[in-house]
């Protein structure tokens, strides 16, 4: 059950063509669609801003395109490819920075929670896009930090983190056996399946895809008048992931399935299993991620290893508070690009860092260590502030830096780095039925 607290656990999917905004029901504990001038119709709000020029004044999705059809000013379109490409975009005669930009939508976006929302506020919030690229997820972060929201209460996280959370947080007669997701938009169509390992401790979740973006490509939906021929093609493709396949439930979303052209396919995925379609699980997913990012979801039992998640625990050896400990620095599940972490000490005449890596999967244990050089040529206190960042999941950068020690013993402005391999993920589909 959710906390008391009147604060809003919050899901947004921030997409090329549309957006949506999701929040828990403090009634219903379950998240709903924040919709357009509570038009149950409109929970898909275009990805688009408008700038008047008359007023100086700025809207987003649908009354930016009546305003663009009405009024002077200049439409603002695919944020989410500029943000990523870190691409400056000109409004009237001036450079605008592509992460202002979402500033100024993400804000105008979180505005529509007054509505039905107008005394609360912002516990936690997840950001969902399609394309993990770091130039993007940074001007995200950005733009939310320029509206007040660190990252203590904010993440952002990809689809197939989304649909894991999405999938793991529905009832136990959904998730017996593996839960399958098809997603048909503009690139084509793909397919995941969610496995759980419950011999592991904790239960481990795997996420596999696979592409057939070539087989049915959304260019095929848009231009073959047969639309008899593309279900034939759709058929065969989930005929052949499925076969053999214990699955109990189906998933389909994406803007490829909103016509019924597949109803017929739809209907036979139903034999022995549950199929649900909609335009809303990324959203919903992300919502469900707000609630596990303040540990009352049901994911929280699981251990996710996706391809983007890290499978190693990180700790260092630390005296503090009169006893030795073991302080964590990063934990497996979490993506490696959220997976950032600084921290601050004074050694007592070490001149190495110990850095234990737990591997979740064989409980493997790794030490390495990140030795300073000439860190005590000169007889004088210092503090080293360490950072931890991942290039990808198989590479943990670690950098430590003398900051000194006040004014009385300036900083050497030394840096130590070191680079050290994370092994990848040994997970198998190998799984046991029940909880």
């Amino acid at each position: 059950m959710l906390s008391d607290e009147r604060t809003l656990l919050v899901g947004v999917e921030l997409g090329e063509e549309t957006s949506q905004i999701t929040c828990f029901n403090p009634n219903t504990y379950e998240p709903e669609s924040i919709c357009f001038k509570s038009d149950p119709e409109k929970y898909l709000i275009p990805t688009v801003l408008f700038y008047r020029r008359d007023t100086g004044d700025w809207t987003f999705g649908e009354e930016a395109l009546e305003w663009n059809r009405e009024k002077d000013g200049v439409l603002v379109k695919h944020l989410v490819s500029k943000a990523s490409q870190n691409e400056l975009v000109v409004v009237d005669d001036r450079e605008v920075e592509p992460k202002y930009l979402l500033e100024r939508f993400i804000k105008r976006l979180l505005g529509m929670l007054k509505v039905e929302y107008p005394n609360d506020t912002i516990r936690s919030l997840v950001i969902t896009v399609k394309e993990k690229n770091m130039i993007l997820i940074d001007n995200i972060y950005s733009a939310l930090q320029g509206l007040g929201i660190s990252k203590l209460r904010a993440s952002v996280q990809s689809h197939e983190q989304c649909f894991v959370n999405y999938a793991m947080n529905q009832p136990k007669e959904l998730r017996v056996n593996d839960i399958v997701l098809f997603d048909f938009n503009e690139e084509g169509l793909r397919y995941y399946q969610i496995s759980v390992n419950r011999r592991t401790e904790p239960p481990t979740v795997v996420l596999n895809k696979r592409d057939f973006k070539d087989i049915l490509p959304y260019s095929l939906l848009q231009n073959n008048t047969d639309m008899e021929n593309v279900a034939y093609v759709f058929e065969s493709i989930t005929m052949n992931v499925l076969h053999k396949q214990i699955v109990s439930t189906v998933y389909v979303t994406g803007v490829g399935f909103e016509d019924n052209w597949c109803k017929d396919v739809l209907k036979k995925l139903c034999v022995g299993r549950r199929v649900f379609a909609g335009q809303n699980l990324y959203a919903k997913g992300a919502c469900y991620a707000a609630r596990e990012m303040i540990g009352e979801g049901k994911l929280k039992n699981y251990l996710y290893l996706g391809e983007e998640m890290l499978a190693v625990n990180i700790y260092t050896p630390m005296f503090t508070e009169a006893k030795n400990i073991e302080y964590p620095l990063v934990e497996a599940g979490t993506a490696w690009y959220n997976a950032n972490k600084t921290i601050s000490f004074i050694p007592d005449g070490e001149i190495e860092v110990e850095l234990l890596f737990e591997y979740v999967v064989g409980n493997q244990v790794e030490h390495h260590f990140v030795t300073m050089d000439g860190l005590w040529n000169m007889e004088r206190k210092t503090r080293i502030e360490m950072s931890i960042e991942f290039s990808d999941t198989h590479t943990c950068i670690v950098r430590l830096h003398d900051r000194g020690f006040g004014e009385i013993y300036p900083s050497s402005n030394r840096v130590w780095e070191k680079i050290i391999p994370i092994q990848g993920n040994t997970t198998t589909k190998e799984q046991s039925k029940g909880e």
